[in-house]
């Protein structure tokens, strides 16, 4: 069964522009092997990513990504089943919000209705302070 699974975390103060391009090019070899497909959204300090594949396989990555130390306070904000892919062709795609300028706003503002329909989903929330977060990303 298809599943989802979204989380927001902070980002270490040490990883480099260099180093999240690294992350995804590792990201997209590893989901492209195990079929998961998804979008990482950078926006100041903060990351949130939204994986899609089999239920098992996107919670052994998100256990695995926890322990990362390139970021921290990762809260789990979703996790259900869903019917179809919504970034089926992107075994990972990265956007980086901060990096828009006022000429591509249609882009960030196409990129947060995604965020909304994504979030409208939800199987729960963790905690007020991720629902604070999530709405700092979808405004800003």
């Amino acid at each position: 069964m298809l599943y989802c699974l979204c989380y927001i975390s902070k980002k270490s103060d040490r990883l480099t522009a260099e180093g999240v391009n690294e992350m995804i090019r590792k990201s997209s070899v590893y989901n492209d092997a195990n079929s998961i497909t998804g979008v990482l959204i950078e926006y100041k300090t903060d990351f949130l990513q939204y994986l899609e594949g089999d239920a098992v396989e996107i919670y052994n990555l998100f256990n695995k990504i926890k322990m990362d130390k390139r970021h921290f306070d990762v809260s789990l904000l979703q996790y259900s089943p869903v019917e179809g892919r919504k970034f089926s062709e992107w075994a990972m795609i990265h956007k980086d919000l901060n990096r828009l300028s006022s000429t591509n706003m249609d882009a960030q503002i196409e990129c947060a209705s995604t965020i909304e329909e994504i979030l409208s989903q939800k199987a729960f929330w963790k905690g007020l302070e991720a629902i604070e977060m999530m709405s700092n990303l979808i405004e800003a």
